[in-house]
Parts: structure tokens; sequence; C-alpha cells
């Protein structure tokens, strides 16, 4: 028999290899905080291993880049290029198979960026990504996560949590301001979140950027919680003009989508999903107060 972390013991095998067991570890103890980061210490105590065991493997693995250090905090987290590896992985390979050839035609019909995301605790990852080719840009990384409430492929997945659900959320995790623009009222969100159901669309209007307008649309599969969300996104001087004909693609790629994946979602429109639903923003009321 032979030792291993924490304890756990495993039948003696000549091709076992040591190394690979010490670097998940690692990677089990970074997954615990993916956003905040974690410290040496932290990985340390997490991984079982010795310190200078974890320093050596947290710094070859920085060196091929998927291992990012905080230059101020020095705290520890796994980069994009991670991530990368499991974008065209199960779960979500079929998924990205489906979904890519119609963000390519958003692409090539608005010029501006297209990102898909999953829901993943608290928050959402964005798997794939395709980038605008204009100069000026914006688009997400794969492997970056982002918050419900800021951004339209977020507000796609809170719309649809259970009243349940979103109170929990909201309790552990609030509505921070991440621009001026961002909704922080519990009872201006609820709003939002209705106008999401009704439209079959989530807008981001400079909520989680500054100058930056995303449109987003939920993805169903058989269940009927969203299993992802699609969105483009770019500077507001290019979407404002063009929000209708978005909404009305991004209605028709999501549609899409989710009947490949052998879902339909909700209708559109129907609010038997939230009968006690408030109205809908006016233009005054969606912004926070200052």
């Amino acid at each position: 028999m032979k030792k291993t972390r924490k304890g756990r013991k495993v039948d003696y095998d000549k091709n076992f290899v040591g190394v690979a067991q010490k670097l998940f570890a690692i990677l089990e103890s970074l997954s615990q905080q993916p956003k905040a980061g974690v410290s040496l210490d932290e990985i340390t105590s997490l991984s079982g291993l010795p310190k200078t065991t974890v320093h050596r493997l947290l710094y070859s693995m920085n060196k091929l880049d998927y291992v990012e250090q905080d230059p101020v905090s020095n705290l520890y987290s796994l980069s994009g290029k991670f991530f990368e590896l499991g974008t065209n992985a199960l779960p979500y390979q079929r998924l990205t198979v489906i979904a890519k050839p119609l963000m390519q035609r958003l692409l090539l019909t608005f010029g501006e960026s297209v990102n898909l995301a999953v829901p993943q605790p608290g928050s959402l990852m964005y798997i794939l990504v395709l980038e605008s080719p204009k100069a000026h840009r914006v688009a997400a990384t794969v492997g970056e996560q982002s918050h419900l409430h800021s951004t339209s492929v977020g507000k796609c997945i809170a719309a649809y949590l259970s009243p349940e659900e979103r109170q929990q959320h909201l309790t552990r995790y609030g509505l921070p301001s991440m621009t001026s623009s961002t909704i922080t009222s519990l009872e201006l969100f609820e709003r939002e979140l209705a106008r999401v159901r009704r439209e079959g669309v989530a807008i981001d209007n400079e909520e989680n950027l500054p100058g930056i307008v995303c449109v987003g649309g939920p993805i169903f599969s058989s269940a009927p919680k969203p299993v992802a969300a699609l969105s483009v996104s770019g500077p507001k001087s290019r979407m404002s003009s063009n929000l209708p004909a978005i909404k009305e693609a991004l209605r028709e790629a999501t549609r899409t989508i989710s009947a490949l994946l052998g879902g339909t979602g909700p209708r559109r429109g129907d609010e038997a999903i939230d009968e006690t639903a408030p109205a809908p923003l006016t233009p005054s009321e969606a912004q926070p107060a200052r």
C-alpha cells in the first residue's frame, strides 16, 4: 500500500507517477477560490504537501501559463489557458459544437464579439468566445467568471432561478455596484428579470463595464432552467443603433440551439413563469439611485 494525500491509501502501482497526484492536489486546492485566488499557505494546507513542493509546482505551472499570481496580493489562481483545455470537453462539448456555427453567424452579421457562458455556483463562466475583428472591441475571456446581476448572460440565468434560489444567491453575494449604472436594488432587479422572461433577452446597459452594451439570451435543454446563455457585446456607440436587430437575431439563435439540445424553453411573453412579476422598468427607473 502507498500513503497518499490526506491519509488516503492506494494499491502500489509501478506505473503510477507520484508527481501527477501532487499536481492535481494543487489544482483541487486552486479550485476552492476560482475568482479570489488562494495563498501559498492555503494551498499548502489544503493539499497536504510540503510548502517547498507546492511552491515549485506553482512556479512551473505559472511558467507554462496555467496558473497566474497576482503581483499585489501574491494570490494564485487558474489562468484562462487552463480553462481553455476544457472548452470542448464534456459536459460542454455538445453545447459548444452546436453553438459555434450560430455564434459565427452573429459575428459576421453584426461584427461584434459573441460570448457563450454557463452557470456556476454564484456566478457564470465563459466557455467560448468569438472576438470582434474591429480595433475597438470588447470580449470576455474563456474561463473568466462574472456576476449574475450585472451582465446580460447573468440575467438570463438569474431570471429562471426559483425565488428561493435567488434569495440564497443575493444573501451570499449581494448586488455589488460594478459601474454607476449597475442595478443594486432588489426590487429593480426583480423587475429586470421579469422583463427578461417576457422578452426572451436581457440587456446589460453599461452595468458591468462603462461604455459597453451586451445583449444576451438563455439556452435551454430538457430542463426548465437555462444550461447556458449567449451574448453579443460591443461599444455602446455601435450597439445602440443595432439593438432591435441583435435582440431578434439572438432570440432566433438561442431558440435554434435550445431545439438542437432537445429543449424548447419558456415561451416568450409567458408570464405564467412568474405570475407575481412586477411591471417592467421605465427608463427612469432603470437607473439605480446615486
